[in-house]
């Protein structure tokens, strides 16, 4: 914590509440090293039978705090001394039966608390059953002999008992003090990491709602610049004589309009990251069909359980759909038919397309244009199909990936 750093060494622990319980286990142990060594001062003087009592403990202490700066882990010193201190405790109220001993409880809550907050609740419980089942035992078996005691007490011995509870009781508020202040730290840690990231949040936001303009104002160009190229092919197609040209410029044509089909879609959209295909596949049929050379009424009927292909797919899978619409427009259909087009997926990675329209081929398309086309775009997908025909229709089943190989 940096508000320790002039008081204690640096430990080079990186997380806060690590950090926290290290700087508390500092403290504590100057306080308990501190306040100890004056007690064992104190009785040393008073020729007290307590003292080596204390000076154990104040030598317990101070080697705690040689090690805590020398290899700045807390855990296994505060092992230690909450351990040797508990021990030492014990044995002072089990050798010492003519005395109150009051001030051990005390001590003995100040080395649970600590357990509690530095080593864990597991520690903390332990502490606190031994601690109890051991001073059950002193005060059903032993205290009793212990009654006549206030008669004896002298004037010194009452005010040390009372300097010694009055540190006791300090102690308690101090590990309470430092829990809370640790607490509070926390707080106003969390509370601007909080601050912090809604503020980041919101720029990030912010950023993307940038981009997606951006994106969607590139989108809506190249939908105007294939419309472009769309007007100016459907100029130089009026000077054409031969029909056939003509045709090879209409086709040219629906497919411009099929990529400029997906660029106007993507730019609709509040979000880049997928194009709804079911409505873009939709929208496609329609336009082909208003557009083609059937004179009849064509139903079409799309099925899709696919919510994406991917910005990447789109491409490809609606060239292959154009070729296949208008080669049922072409080939199959007289004056009235029906397509259908249903999508689902294929694991994790794949889906599968089924094509069909209920006509009469008049030719046979394996060897066209269209059809190389179909299988060009079919190999960027990674997939395959096959095509049947009977006295229903004709059948296109295709096997595909999401996104094209690099």
């Amino acid at each position: 914590m940096e508000s320790y750093s002039a008081e204690m060494p640096k430990n080079v622990l990186s997380d806060f509440q690590e950090k926290a319980k290290f700087s508390f286990v500092w403290r504590i142990t100057i306080v308990f090293s501190l306040t100890v060594s004056s007690m064992a001062l104190y009785t040393f003087l008073t020729e007290d039978r307590f003292f080596l009592f204390y000076l154990t403990v104040g030598i317990i202490t101070s080697s705690c705090l040689v090690l805590l700066h020398y290899f700045k882990k807390y855990k296994p010193v505060v092992k230690v001394l909450l351990l040797t201190t508990c021990v030492v405790l014990n044995i002072s109220i089990y050798t010492i039966p003519d005395a109150l001993h009051i001030q051990e409880a005390l001590w003995m809550v100040v080395i649970i608390l600590t357990a509690f907050f530095t080593l864990g609740n597991a520690w903390g419980t332990f502490y606190l059953i031994v601690n109890t089942i051991l001073y059950a035992i002193y005060y059903n078996f032993l205290f009793a002999g212990t009654a006549n005691l206030r008669l004896t007490i002298t004037p010194d011995v009452l005010f040390f008992m009372s300097i010694e509870f009055t540190i006791s009781m300090f102690l308690i508020g101090f590990v309470m003090y430092q829990y809370s202040l640790i607490n509070r730290y926390a707080l106003k840690h969390s509370t601007e990491a909080y601050e912090n990231l809604i503020k980041e949040k919101q720029l990030v936001e912010h950023q993307n709602k940038e981009k997606t303009v951006l994106l969607q104002e590139i989108h809506h160009r190249v939908k105007n610049n294939l419309q472009v190229i769309v007007s100016l092919l459907r100029i130089q197609s009026r000077d054409l004589k031969s029909e056939e040209a003509k045709n090879s410029f209409q086709d040219a044509i629906t497919r411009i309009l099929t990529m400029s089909l997906i660029h106007q879609k993507l730019y609709e959209k509040d979000s880049l990251m997928n194009l709804d295909i079911k409505d873009y596949i939709s929208t496609l049929i329609k336009n082909l069909i208003e557009t083609g050379s059937t004179q009849g009424n064509v139903e079409y009927v799309v099925t899709s359980s696919l919510k994406s292909v991917g910005t990447k797919g789109i491409v490809p899978l609606g060239l292959i759909i154009n070729e296949l619409v208008s080669n049922s427009l072409k080939h199959a259909f007289k004056t009235s038919g029906k397509i259908e087009l249903t999508l689902t997926p294929d694991g994790e990675d794949g889906f599968k397309m089924t094509y069909y329209d209920n006509g009469r081929w008049i030719e046979n398309d394996s060897s066209t244009f269209g059809t190389q086309l179909i299988e060009i775009f079919t190999e960027q997908l990674d997939g395959s199909y096959e095509r049947k025909s009977n006295d229903e229709g004709t059948y296109y089943y295709f096997t595909l990936k999401k996104e094209p190989v690099e």
